[in-house]
C-alpha cells in the first residue's frame, strides 16, 4: 500500500491539516475515507482491507 508520512513537528502545513480535520493528537492514519486516531490494529486492518477491495476504476485521491 503506498503511503505518505507527514511529520507535524517539522511541517507546519501538515500540522494545519491535522487541526483542520479536527484532531489534536497523533498518530492519525488516513486510508481512503477512513481516519484512524491512535494505533488501532483492528481499524487499520479493516480500512486496508476495504482499500484493497475498491474498484480499480475508482480514482485514488493524491496523498495529502
Amino acid at each position: 500500500m503506498p503511503f505518505t508520512a507527514h511529520n507535524v513537528d517539522e511541517d507546519g502545513r501538515a500540522y494545519d491539516e491535522l487541526i483542520a480535520r479536527g484532531y489534536r493528537t497523533i498518530p492519525v492514519t488516513i486510508i481512503g475515507d477512513h481516519a484512524i486516531k491512535g494505533f488501532d490494529a483492528g481499524a487499520l486492518a479493516t480500512a486496508i482491507a476495504e482499500w484493497r477491495l475498491r474498484p480499480l476504476s475508482e480514482p485514488q485521491r493524491p496523498p495529502e
